[in-house]
């Protein structure tokens, strides 16, 4: 039996916390969700997840919140982060502030292909990984 990875959705929208439950319930992970950065930041470190899926807008703050109190100092967050947002202007600050692994705009057909990308972040060491051209 294979060793089931752990996943962090934190996004105020329910609907992705659905969707995004489903589209990994189908692999090896087990999908925990938060709903505001507080939250997110206290779901990581309760269960130290592999990767954190992160909305860049959240009510209570932004992308950028969350990736500083988790990098605690260092470099980057000790978790691979993907940001995901409906804004394409997030892709830059998702980068250059978080140091996202990746990008991910919500909408596209790219979401479907999350796990894909997950499991290559993980596979990779979570090293950066380029979003695709024109995104």
């Amino acid at each position: 039996m294979a060793i089931r990875k752990k996943i962090l959705v934190i996004d105020d929208n329910l609907f992705w916390h659905r969707l995004l439950k489903r589209l990994f319930g189908e692999t090896d992970f087990d999908v925990y969700t938060a709903a505001s950065c507080e939250d997110g930041v206290r779901q990581a470190e309760k269960h130290n997840p592999d990767c954190i899926l992160l909305d860049f807008h959240l009510e209570d703050g932004n992308a950028v919140d969350v990736c500083v109190v988790l990098k605690n100092g260092a470099e980057r967050p000790r978790f691979p982060v993907i940001v995901v947002s409906s804004d394409p202007a997030a892709e830059i600050i998702a980068y250059a502030e978080c140091k996202a692994v990746y990008f991910v705009l919500k909408g596209s057909h790219t979401m479907t292909e999350l796990p894909r990308i997950v499991n290559e972040v993980l596979g990779d060491g979570g090293r950066t990984v380029l979003s695709e051209p024109g995104h």
